[in-house]
């Protein structure tokens, strides 16, 4: 290395090294605040991505989300690569688990961090309570199925800590759900009130109908969950379900479902998974959701 190269590297160092240590400063001040400060500080100083002047507390918000959701991918990705390893059916199946529930988790954080989406305090702090029971989940699932002590130690990261930081910061107090005319929760969205509102019948607004007896499109909830998969498209699906008892464990991964039934005691979904007969709590769900409105 040539003398001049040399001095020209140790004044670029003498340059950098107030800004560099101005922005460990900073960021150990403001992740001081959390209750786990020490992640907090080390992804955030060890990451040339995170050096953004820190001067409001809106910025270390969004730049905490921010690494959350960086984290989450990476302990998604490493969390693939781990299903070799399982021992297992109940194992693989805990695997699996976990590999859904991460994507659930990102997309909430997505959510939170997309500049364009529309989001109140409110919305945020579901949103991030959310993800943060979903990786909750994910560990309760080698617990309850007993194999937490191979594949599950190997996934050990810091998501969890980071999006308990997220949401110590955001700070909205519980309130009790309130309801608007007409009975609906206010989460009901005003078209969707409408539409149950002005409805003649149940089937009058529904894409499809499901009846045991025949009558309708489908026999099985899961049938007409396929048909709204199969149909695609961001518009509302509603399904209708008549009166009986429906043995189903029914998985919803399609975005805007809607189900409707004949009343409580008239239209019941049950069904026979549990954590004794070797699912997961998360499986042995008896109706799952990603998106829907369930009216029965």
């Amino acid at each position: 290395m040539s003398l001049k190269l040399l001095i020209s590297l140790i004044s670029l160092s003498l340059l950098l090294s107030p800004a560099i240590s101005g922005h460990h400063h900073t960021v150990k001040k403001w992740c001081g605040k959390t209750p786990y400060a020490q992640p907090c500080e080390y992804f955030l100083t060890n990451n040339p991505k995170y050096t953004k002047p820190i001067k409001h507390k809106t910025d270390f918000f969004k730049l905490s989300v921010q690494l959350a959701l960086d984290r989450a991918l990476h302990a998604q990705t490493h969390t693939y690569k781990l299903g070799s390893m399982c021992r297992n059916e109940r194992e693989k199946e805990a695997w699996a688990d976990c590999l859904e529930l991460y994507e659930y988790t990102i997309h909430r954080l997505n959510k939170t961090v997309y500049p364009t989406t529309k989001k109140s305090k409110d919305d945020i702090q579901t949103w991030l309570s959310t993800a943060l029971t979903n990786l909750e989940t994910c560990r309760e699932g080698f617990e309850e199925l007993g194999v937490a002590d191979h594949v599950y130690p190997l996934m050990s990261n810091n998501v969890s800590k980071l999006i308990s930081n997220t949401l110590a910061m955001n700070k909205v107090p519980y309130h009790a759900p309130s309801y608007k005319k007409g009975g609906f929760p206010s989460w009901v969205k005003p078209g969707d009130r409408k539409l149950l509102q002005t409805a003649s019948s149940p089937a009058s607004i529904a894409n499809v109908v499901v009846a045991q007896d025949g009558s309708g499109n489908f026999k099985t909830i899961g049938q007409a969950v396929a048909a709204a998969a199969a149909k695609g498209g961001s518009a509302r699906f509603v399904i209708y379900v008549k009166a009986g008892v429906y043995h189903e464990n029914v998985q919803i991964k399609v975005k805007n479902v809607m189900l409707i039934g004949d009343g409580i005691g008239k239209t019941i979904i049950t069904g026979s998974k549990s954590v004794g007969g070797g699912s997961t709590t998360f499986q042995s769900a008896t109706v799952g959701k990603f998106k829907i409105l369930l009216f029965l």
